[in-house]
């Protein structure tokens, strides 16, 4: 039985979660990506599956009603936040209130799911971008309901798609719910990410990997950085052999395949969601072509933006903004934001290298797929790196650079 159209299946697990039966179980296709998988045999044909999943239902966009560039002033809390630590924030917020935060954290293995906390400590383990799915799981969207029943105030932090599962399993808004979603690139499967770990745990013999982080305010931004308990980087690490590889292009296949467009999921090239109308209370993510056209008179690096975009969304930010002294709102006007394409605007394009990488991964699996798919584009990136770097300390003339790299920056 089919739930919903495979090329639009986002992995929510709203269907999952609607099952009383528990016949619906989420597999990978042959491109790692997570859908549902329904046993016929237990299954009676209710439909419950199909009325949860929000791609068979009218869902609710509102335009924003009002949009800031904010950020935290506290340094340290915001040191491996995305950007402006407006997350961190508002989970605060809930928590010393009494309420309960849902969000994208790892677990033990280091898989990234969608679970809950209700103690300050543990938000650390929630803080960063995940470039990669984060299965939500059976019993989270339950969980949200059981506390929402028990009154108590539930933020749900996640990508759109995740939110649109929610409200659709729900079937109903609650007003001790307040629903953040993330500005979405897209998100690659869960597989790949994994495999991807392994791969570099066994080539650089590293042990004890508990964090994976893609971006922060520690100078560890736009790659791919693996960690100890300890918080002591493991890869690329700090001898200088290490270094060399933190500065090559040829180590970061993963991060380059997610920021081409290469390997996302297939729903994501034709997400619903990617439009400047919003499907939840508050919309976050970084503030990026602040200043551009319109002055803006402080510090522009690892600011967030920050839209509104119903009443409930109004009343709690700034409840959470006249709590904290720390926390820095700069109005702005929506289109700023909306003039940096695409996912406010639209989805984000497949990559030409996206057919190839499927041809290779249908062979070979993840992890040499992305490799001889991306290996020329990055080797020509990190040429052109190196040459404009000795071009800059050297003065070494632009005629003889492109004579070296090529008009077309082939080799």
């Amino acid at each position: 039985m089919e739930i919903c159209p495979h090329n639009e299946c986002t992995g929510c697990y709203a269907c999952v979660s609607a099952c009383k039966h528990d016949c619906i179980k989420m597999e990978e296709d042959e491109l790692g990506a997570i859908h549902p998988s329904v046993d016929d045999d237990k299954c009676i044909n209710c439909g419950a599956c199909r009325k949860a999943c929000p791609n068979n239902v009218s869902l609710d966009f509102k335009y924003p009603t009002a949009c800031y560039a904010s950020w935290i002033t506290d340094k340290e809390k915001r040191r491996i936040c995305a950007s402006g630590g407006i997350g961190t924030t508002m989970s605060e917020y809930v928590i010393k209130n009494g309420g309960v935060v849902f969000g994208s954290r790892y677990n033990e293995s280091l898989v990234p799911i969608m679970t809950f906390t209700e103690r300050l400590e543990e938000l650390e383990h929630f803080k960063g971008s995940r470039y990669v799915q984060s299965l939500v799981g059976r019993d989270t969207f339950i969980q949200v309901k059981k506390f929402l029943i028990n009154n108590r105030l539930v933020l749900f932090i996640g990508t759109p798609c995740q939110i649109a599962g929610l409200k659709s399993f729900l079937k109903k808004d609650y007003q001790n719910l307040i629903t953040v979603d993330l500005i979405c690139h897209g998100v690659c499967p869960t597989k790949h990410f994994t495999e991807e770990v392994d791969y570099l745990a066994k080539k650089y013999k590293l042990e004890n990997i508990a964090d994976a982080r893609f971006r922060g305010n520690d100078g560890n931004n736009y790659r791919l950085t693996l960690w100890n308990k300890a918080r002591r980087k493991l890869f690329p690490g700090n001898n200088y052999r290490e270094k060399l590889l933190r500065l090559s292009e040829s180590q970061q296949f993963y991060i380059w395949g997610f920021l081409l467009g290469v390997t996302l999921r297939e729903n994501c090239y034709s997400c619903k969601y990617a439009r400047p109308e919003r499907i939840s209370d508050i919309t976050i993510g970084d503030f990026i072509g602040l200043g551009k056209q319109v002055p803006f008179d402080y510090p522009k690096g690892n600011v967030s933006s920050v839209t509104i975009n119903t009443e409930k969304g109004n009343v709690f930010y700034k409840s959470v903004s006249d709590s904290n002294d720390s926390l820095i709102n700069i109005e702005r006007n929506y289109e700023e934001r909306l003039e940096y394409k695409p996912s406010l605007v639209e989805p984000f394009h497949r990559h030409p290298l996206s057919s190839t990488f499927i041809e290779y991964y249908k062979e070979e699996g993840y992890v040499m797929a992305i490799r001889h798919t991306l290996k020329d584009y990055l080797l020509n990136r990190q040429i052109k790196l190196y040459l404009n770097y000795w071009t800059y300390i050297y003065r070494v003339p632009r005629k003889v650079f492109k004579i070296i790299i090529g008009k077309n920056g082939k080799r």
